[in-house]
């Protein structure tokens, strides 16, 4: 008495092999886009932070209009696609005594669905320092 027995496991476990493989590129696109996102944010944030030194050192000399330096800051901020709006920037003093406060969040989106995932706050507080 002889039992043949035959198996078809070995197209199923194919098949299951290349679902796992299909699984892991997405985990790691999902994983690649946020981290570039979120690094690009935060590239983008330096230097909008240098712009925004260089911006006060120079008003503060010149004796420049807090307009014109809210102008200035947001043009940058344009540019560099920095989501900040003009009331995120408080700017008190003139001259000498000229500070500059910036607070701003951006959202990190989930690929394709847009839906923020995560938000990352900057903050940053500049001075007027007189050269010597």
């Amino acid at each position: 008495m002889s039992t043949t027995v035959s198996t078809t496991t070995s197209g199923a476990f194919y098949t299951r092999k290349r679902l796992v493989l299909v699984f892991w590129v997405l985990v790691a696109f999902f994983y690649f886009y946020l981290s570039y996102d979120y690094i690009r944010a935060s590239m983008n944030d330096k230097k909008f932070a240098d712009y925004v030194k260089y911006v006060v050192q120079i008003a503060g000399t010149e004796q420049r209009p807090n307009k014109e330096i809210r102008a200035l800051i947001l043009v940058k901020a344009e540019e560099l696609k920095v989501p900040i709006r003009g009331d995120d920037i408080t700017i008190l003093g003139s001259g000498d005594t000229l500070n500059v406060t910036l607070n701003y969040q951006v959202d990190i989106d989930v690929p394709l669905f847009e839906r923020t995932i995560y938000s990352k706050a900057f903050h940053h507080r500049v001075q007027y320092k007189r050269a010597r």
